[in-house]
């Protein structure tokens, strides 16, 4: 009996597990952190911006140019200046400054419709990156709904693991009850020892996939991977 008592406390270690107050994280507020921090939506958006910027008739060519050229030259020398008379004038740090300017305009009268069609295919760029914007924010939020889902579906499981387990462990007990007052066979431990074992086994994977699903969603939202949530599990499903 004391190597029974042994394995019944070893069986009883994956339900001991203290869970700390977590904050509820609505489906409302995951969608809010995704669209927020996600890279692929943050991303989608700032190319967005981009296309709507190239986009502007500033940038196809129809405005002339305007080009602006500035110099400037300073000369220090020392001279020494001989005149006909024979007289010699020497003149130390002699400066000599000289500037320039200078102004360009150009403008582009026809180019065979080439302005014309860089404005229209930039206006499509951006109508492309109006779509690619809006297929990686669906994206994003079909993968969110899934794997949110997934984690009220693994919370609602554990509950019935914990329940199929204590039954388990009390048909256990009965059974042992039973053998140690001659009204059961040793089969029956036996056979309440292994379900017993198999439902901590089903228990403890389907804690570690509840922790894994719950990093992919971290993940997703792009948060710290070890932050702690529940997930709202009353989920209405219309036709």
């Amino acid at each position: 009996m004391i190597r029974l008592r042994f394995i019944h406390l070893l069986l009883l270690i994956p339900v001991c597990t203290v869970f700390a107050q977590e904050n509820t994280l609505s489906k409302e507020d995951a969608i809010a952190l995704a669209l927020k921090n996600n890279f692929g939506v943050i991303i989608a958006k700032n190319n967005l911006k981009i296309a709507d910027n190239n986009k502007n008739i500033l940038n196809s060519g129809y405005l002339p140019s305007l080009t602006g050229n500035a110099g400037g030259s300073f000369d220090q020398n020392n001279q020494e200046a001989t005149f006909q008379d024979g007289s010699v004038r020497a003149i130390d740090g002699a400066e000599t400054t000289r500037y320039n300017a200078s102004l360009n305009l150009n403008y582009t009268l026809f180019d065979g419709l080439g302005r014309w069609y860089d404005y229209k295919r930039l206006k499509e760029e951006y109508g492309l990156s109006e779509l690619e914007t809006r297929e990686t924010i669906e994206t994003t939020m079909i993968q969110l709904y899934t794997v949110y889902f997934e984690v009220a579906r693994l919370t609602e499981n554990i509950k019935v693991l914990e329940d199929t387990f204590s039954n388990t462990q009390k048909r256990l007990q009965r059974s042992e009850y039973s053998f140690d007052y001659g009204q059961t066979n040793k089969l029956d431990v036996l056979n309440a020892q292994v379900d017993l074992v198999n439902d901590s086994i089903n228990l403890m994977n389907t804690r570690q996939t509840f922790r894994n699903t719950k990093r992919d969603l971290n993940l997703l939202l792009n948060r710290d991977l070890a932050s702690s949530f529940e997930v709202d599990t009353v989920i209405a499903f219309v036709n």
